[in-house]
């Protein structure tokens, strides 16, 4: 507010400086060249235009009315009042139009300069075509040119009574009266709303309008001035288009931002669809063991298949708790420390079986890794979930060991397998094989979680002795001596989890 109020405090004073100025220099010069008024009306015919068209887009694209008042008062001044200025006098009849028609349309302008300092707009559009938006420059150009129109028509018929009429000085003082209060008012209600685009405004205005007041003190004609009225009209509407660049510049730096925070807020909706299409993948995959567990613990004592309910119980408990940790992701735990995969696995094969899938299991004991555990159980899930979903029927078998520095999950089952050269297109998100009823997901997944923590999933070609699909899952291993996390699910060390057909057969 104070630095808007210092701004204008100085424009003013800066505005009747140069009135001065250019004063003193059309009055000391005996002869001003001809074609200098012609060149500053065509100047600011063009500025005028210029500051129209301006403004009326920029009011478009921001919904702003009193932009659009602009607009229209720019239009009907670059139209009408600056040709009718520049021409000067002609004939007895022709000076009578040109008279009433740059009153009529300067008195128009000044209206709708007014209403641009009120932010009242319409609530309801006309009913007209071509003029249904509220408050737009279109209609306040035709209503302004019409009655500019009439009023030159009515010139016209009797212009022997229009003629003392328009050419009056009190005319000519009256509506300067009626630019001066415009501006001022601009301005008193520009900074008390704090609204720069009306007070700046008010200043153009009322730069335009002191280059009159030499000419209406002295009784003189304002069309007589060659220098003094064309070049502050000209530093006015400079002044407006100033403003209503100032305006377009803001407008587009917001809807640059708004453009930005639109982009990110699509990504983020499309990684909050990714995350939930991800947790709905494997939910259903946890679900589809659970639901197995389930169905065998509740044959009860006497069905044809001898459980270990304490194994299923232990396993069904722990893939709860999977599930629990998916639909938690993203909340604070504390480090996890190597996990121990033979227990591990077997769990997660027993988990399997139990939908009625033939998995042959081998793991070395002393397997350690430093991979978080509910990554490997995610990753070996849903690589038992692909060879069931897409080899259906086929025998699994699952080989752990360790290789250097890290530990090789060797997955294969009998099944078509994936034809070859397509082992890495088939990584590839929402790839999938033709009728295949997954989503092109799991398998994506899988990759790129092992890649976070330092281990790698890839599909190899089987031998023609081995035809089906092997995937080979490389965790990073931790040594035996550097102590090993409580095996989970409450298996102690040494103990062989009791498991739905032993670790070599089928279920």
């Amino acid at each position: 507010m104070r630095k808007l109020v210092f701004e204008i405090s100085l424009a003013l004073p800066a505005v009747a400086a140069t009135a001065m100025v250019l004063q003193q220099v059309e009055t000391g010069t005996e002869r001003v060249s001809g074609d200098v008024p012609a060149t500053l009306a065509m100047f600011a015919s063009g500025t005028a235009v210029a500051t129209s068209f301006l403004a009326e887009l920029t009011a478009r694209i921001s919904g702003h009315p009193p932009l659009r008042r602009i607009s229209a008062a720019m239009a009907v001044y670059a139209l009408v009042v600056v040709p009718a200025t520049a021409a000067g006098d002609g004939g007895d009849t022709a000076t009578v139009l040109l008279a009433t028609a740059r009153h009529a349309a300067g008195l128009c302008t000044a209206l709708l300069l007014l209403a641009s300092a009120s932010p009242y707009d319409r609530p309801r559009p006309w009913r007209l075509p071509g003029f249904r938006t509220p408050a737009g420059g279109s209609r306040g150009v035709a209503i302004a040119l019409g009655c500019t129109l009439v009023a030159v028509l009515a010139a016209a018929s009797a212009p022997e009574v229009a003629a003392p009429l328009v050419t009056s000085p009190l005319m000519g003082a009256a509506v300067s009266l009626l630019w001066v209060d415009a501006g001022l008012l601009m301005i008193a209600s520009g900074l008390i709303r704090y609204r720069p685009v009306s007070a700046w405004t008010g200043v153009g205005v009322i730069a335009i309008i002191s280059g009159h007041a030499p000419r209406l003190l002295l009784g003189e004609p304002i069309v007589s001035s060659v220098l003094l009225v064309p070049g502050m009209r000209l530093v006015g509407l400079l002044l407006i288009l100033c403003v209503v660049l100032r305006v377009a510049f803001l407008v587009h730096r917001q809807i640059t931002l708004d453009r930005e925070q639109l982009r990110d807020a699509r990504a983020e909706a499309s990684q909050t669809r990714e995350r939930m299409s991800e947790q709905v993948h494997e939910l259903r995959n946890a679900l589809a063991g659970v639901d197995g567990v389930a169905h065998l613990l509740a044959l009860g004592e006497g069905g044809d298949v001898e459980l270990d309910r304490a194994a299923l119980r232990a396993a069904l408990s722990a893939e709860l708790g999977r599930m629990r940790a998916l639909l938690d992701e993203g909340v604070s735990s504390r480090p996890e420390e190597p996990v121990r995969l033979a227990g591990l696995l077997r769990q997660l094969v027993l988990i399997r079986r139990t939908t009625g899938m033939r998995i042959d299991l081998s793991v070395e004991e002393d397997l350690a890794s430093t991979a978080p555990h509910r990554v490997i159980a995610q990753v070996v899930t849903n690589v038992l979930a692909n060879c069931e979903r897409h080899a259906p029927g086929a025998r699994v078998t699952v080989t752990a060991y360790r290789t250097g520095d890290q530990i090789r999950i060797r997955v294969h089952d009998d099944g078509p397998g994936v034809p070859p050269g397509q082992q890495e297109e088939v990584l590839r998100r929402g790839v999938k094989r033709e009728g295949s009823p997954g989503q092109g997901i799991g398998l994506h997944l899988c990759r790129e979680l092992l890649s976070a923590h330092g281990g790698r999933l890839r599909l190899v070609s089987a031998p023609p002795e081995e035809p089906g699909c092997t995937v080979l899952v490389d965790l990073p291993a931790r040594p035996v001596r550097q102590g090993w996390a409580p095996l989970a699910h409450g298996t102690a060390r040494g103990e062989r989890p009791h498991t739905l057909g032993g670790d070599r057969a089928g279920a």
